[in-house]
């Protein structure tokens, strides 16, 4: 288990977390999970919504944070290869007082985003 604390993330991870690019405003961790179907679960998310959305072939999740301080908005881009056009979903999310959780299961990989 891997555990990122930096710029107000809190990211835990099975998975390797390698820092791919960063300047004085942003930087860029990159994830490799091996290719599998991912389950993306939110909590509170809307009653007409289930907790639980599915991507199938993920080979990657790169997420952008910015370094500035009170900015607490992130990019989490899921990928098919190694470069962002062969992103499937992106969303942004305020990560203030989030745990972003990623799980390596026997047949699938799970992220939770939960609050603390």
């Amino acid at each position: 288990m891997i555990i990122y604390k930096n710029y107000n993330l809190n990211l835990i991870s099975d998975f390797e977390i390698r820092t791919i690019y960063e300047d004085e405003n942003d930087i860029d961790l990159f994830i490799p999970i091996n290719n599998r179907t991912l389950n993306i679960y939110f909590e509170n998310l809307p009653k007409y919504l289930d907790d639980r959305f599915q991507l199938n072939e993920v080979k990657n999740i790169l997420i952008r944070l910015s370094k500035i301080e009170n900015n607490n908005l992130s990019t989490i881009h899921f990928l098919r290869n190694i470069d962002l056009k062969s992103s499937i979903l992106n969303f942004i999310i305020n990560y203030e007082n989030i745990k972003i959780n990623i799980v390596e299961e026997e047949f699938n990989n799970n992220i939770y985003i939960k609050s603390i």
